[in-house]
This record gives structure tokens, sequence and C-alpha cells, in this order.
């Protein structure tokens, strides 16, 4: 598995503002492959390593941070490492569709932290410029004591349009998404998870009823019919090999688990059960931890966006199964042997092991 190490060995181990290597990271750290998994690896490391403000692994946190923003469905603005006068300094913008703005302050540390009216000027400058007062703040934490910075933010002006979230709540949201998205799709999932992160209004507790009943609703309710598929060109054969060669691990698991199972299409709870199977018996993959429908749903996610850079078809079947009560799962039978053969050249075939 790349580790953040591995990334910094390769851009020169330094990153400073306005240099060819930060655009490179940028470049790297937005690609469609890398899973919501890989994402949240990348900022423990980051925040297990960081030393300090200047320290590589902290500008590379802010920049993950930054991001993730992307894959919640915001526009993304990159902000400075360090400090520029009349400039704005802060760490990163996240808008919406509809104009509203997060304005980021991303800490490896809540030690030391500067007063909150700096993300406050910021906020400020930032409505300024745009001409919208939905301009908010938004403190995402790697580690220490957040009490301190919450009493700031209540004592302060800013109460009402400032917020704060450790990055393994944000990254939930983030897998949050990706199960909501092929249930209510991919324009209401981002508006739901989205209203999470931007304040509410807090007299009216309803509100906040309002959102979590939607976001709970979602999650039970099966799925309305989906739309016809997207249209998209057949692959060759060589195409696909290429395109299965850039695959994650969580993907290469899930083509796997298809790719070998007894009866199709297989429900969620097939495939996961064999994607743990093949993670035990291949432990090179990396995958150590228990897999859930998150996890094919991240894969799925990974494995969408980059056929669509490519404008090709989905080469997986999926489907809500009402006697099921669950999703299912097949390989495109014009493309079944051409993965099967693929996943017993990458030693994923674990059929015959399973007795």
């Amino acid at each position: 598995m790349i580790e953040v190490i591995d990334i910094l060995n390769l851009l020169g181990k330094e990153l400073k503002d306005d240099t060819e290597q930060r655009s490179r990271l940028w470049e790297f750290i937005e690609k469609d492959k890398w899973t919501t998994q890989q994402i949240r690896a990348w900022m423990d490391e980051c925040v297990a390593k960081s030393s300090g403000a200047h320290d590589p692994y902290n500008r590379v946190f802010q920049d993950l941070v930054v991001s993730v923003g992307k894959r919640l469905g915001f526009h993304i603005e990159y902000g400075r490492y360090a400090g520029r006068s009349s400039e704005n300094n802060y760490d990163g913008v996240w808008k919406r569709e509809n104009g509203d703005a997060i304005v980021l302050e991303v800490k490896t540390s809540t030690w030391p932290l500067a007063s909150v009216n700096q993300l406050g000027d910021y906020v400020e400058n930032l409505s300024r410029k745009e001409g919208t007062k939905n301009v908010f703040g938004l403190y995402v934490v790697g580690k220490g004591d957040v009490q301190p910075l919450m009493e700031q933010i209540l004592g302060s002006k800013y109460k009402h349009t400032m917020r704060l979230i450790h990055y393994q709540d944000l990254m939930e949201i983030v897998a949050l998404m990706e199960e909501l998205e092929p249930v209510i799709g991919e324009k209401n999932a981002v508006e739901k998870v989205q209203e999470l992160l931007l304040p509410i209004e807090s007299v009216n507790i309803g509100n906040i009823i309002k959102l979590i009943l939607e976001i709970a609703t979602a999650k039970i309710t099966p799925p309305t019919p989906e739309p016809p598929p997207e249209t998209g060109q057949p692959w060759t054969k060589k195409e696909l090999l290429a395109y299965l060669e850039d695959a994650t691990a969580y993907q290469r698991l899930l083509l796997a688990a298809l790719a070998q199972v007894d009866r199709e299409p297989a429900t969620s709870k097939t495939v996961t059960f064999l994607m743990e199977e093949i993670a035990k018996r291949r432990p090179l993959e990396g995958i150590v931890k228990k897999i859930t429908t998150r996890e094919i749903a991240g894969a799925r996610g990974g494995l969408t966006m980059r056929r669509r850079a490519l404008k090709k078809e989905d080469i997986i079947q999926s489907a809500w199964d009402e006697a099921e009560r669950d999703y299912v799962y097949a390989i495109k039978s014009a493309y079944k042997e051409i993965v099967s053969d693929w996943v017993k050249k990458e030693n994923l075939w674990v059929k015959d092991e399973l007795g």
C-alpha cells in the first residue's frame, strides 16, 4: 500500500506554496482511483507523524482535507501553507452550487491553536469578496483536546457560523454519502451530506430532527427504480485489462469476488463474505479490517469515476432485489471471462480453496 512517505519521496520531501511539487500532489490525491479507506489511511499517517505546522506531513494533511470536499460534491480551492500579508491565508475553501461556502482551518493537532478570530477574519473577507452572507468556518482537527476550541467558538461572535469536526468523523460523512448515493442518487446524497457540514439553525431543533430522519429513511428505504443505464462505449479486451490493472485493493477484491460467486447475481452479503475470504487468503493485498457493504459502495464509486472519465460502459450490473431485500451484483456476461482470467493472473482466485 502506498504511504505518505512514498509520496513525499517522489515529490522531493519538501512542499512549498506555488511550486510544481504542490501541484503534482493535488493531481495525485484527487485521482478517482483512491478509495475512502486509502484517503483515511493517509490522514492517519499524517496525524501520527506530523511534528509541527511546517512539517510536510502537516501540509499533506491540509491538502488531503481540502481534496475531500471534491468527494462531497463541493468545488474546492486549495489555500496556502504559509501566510502572506495582504492575501487570504485560509487553508482551503469548499463551495456549493448555490454559492454557500465553507472556509477551512486544518490542524493535525489542537496545540498550539491561534484565536478563532483568525478564521473569523477569513470568513468575513471571503463573504465580502463573494458578495454573499452564506460563508461559514470549519475547523478540521487531527488530534488533541477540542474543548478549549469549542469554548472559544461559543464565546465568540462566530458561534452561529463556525463549527469543528474531527477528521475521522469527516471521513465517516464521505462513507455515508457512498452508502446513500445508490439509494437516493448522487445529487440527493450530495445535498444531504453537505447539509450536515453547514451550521443548522439552532433555535428550531426540528430542522436537525428533519435532516436526521431524512438520512435514516434514505438508508432503510428501498431505492426507486433505477434510471436507464448510462450510455458508454463497450470495452475492448486491451482497454479493459488496462483499466483493471489500475484497480485499488478494495476494487480488486470486489472484482475477484464477483468473478467467483456460485450464483448470479450475488447479494451484497455474499459479495462481502467472498471479499473477506480473499483478503484473509491473500494478505499481500493489505486489507485487514472487516469488510462491509460500505467497502462495496466505495469500490463501486471508484470504478465508476474512472470509467466515466474514459466514457466506457459499466462492467458491473447492480439492482435492488425485492425478494432478497438486498442489492445484487454481477459482472456483465460480455466481460466475465476477461475479468475471471485477470483475477486468476493476479492470484486472487480462491474458489478452489474454499471447498
